[in-house]
């Protein structure tokens, strides 16, 4: 009797502790949650991005033409090799991240990919082949800044300077890219092509 009487009681406290367990499981869900949410908006620095590019273009533009209606394309040349640089860094100050414009086919060599915009290019490169649409990409990179990534496509107007030499680029413009750029391969580009891209790294 007495044995039966203390399995009895066991079975009791086994069967209590199990309903604890179960009881408190459902309360390390929503801890579980908490972790999987995103640790930056990228949303946010996705539209501040798209200004920030859509600005500094806007810039490049601007300078370009007028000095195009000035010197010609001649003088394009030499304000792009002296002052490109210059524009981007002074645009990157006024927005506080640092704007780099890059490429798969080089101009500046001062310009060439890291492992990360090399990615990238690579990627928007395989979507340009299979014809699909390139859009701007947010993300961290191993130091914890978030960058903007987006493509910059080749326009008409870019084809004077980014064309086929003795097409769409006159040979007196090609003979001064080369002496400036002796390394130059940022030329047989199209219209509407990847020419490369913008990494905008935020700083804050």
């Amino acid at each position: 009797m007495k044995k039966i009487l203390w399995i009895s009681m066991i079975l009791t406290v086994l069967s209590a502790c199990q309903n604890e367990t179960k009881k408190e499981k459902p309360k390390s869900e929503p801890t579980t949650q908490k972790t999987a949410k995103p640790s930056f908006d990228q949303k946010a620095y996705k539209l501040k991005g798209m200004v920030i590019a859509k600005t500094t273009f806007k810039a490049f533009k601007s300078k370009i033409e007028a000095v195009a209606a000035k010197e010609g394309l001649s003088g394009v040349v030499d304000f792009c090799q002296k002052n490109a640089l210059k524009l981007t860094d002074s645009m990157g100050k006024a927005h506080h991240v640092v704007i780099k414009r890059t490429s798969h086919k080089l101009r500046n060599p001062n310009n060439k990919p890291d492992i990360d915009e090399e990615a990238v290019l690579n990627e928007y490169l395989k979507l340009q082949k299979e014809h699909k649409p390139m859009a701007p990409v947010v993300m961290k990179d191993a130091k914890g800044y978030v960058h903007f990534y987006a493509p910059i496509k080749i326009k008409n107007a870019c084809l004077k300077c980014h064309g086929t030499p003795g097409q769409e680029i006159p040979e007196k413009i090609a003979q001064l890219i080369k002496e400036k750029y002796p390394n130059d391969q940022a030329t047989g580009f199209k219209a509407g092509e990847l020419r490369g891209i913008w990494d905008i790294r935020f700083l804050d």
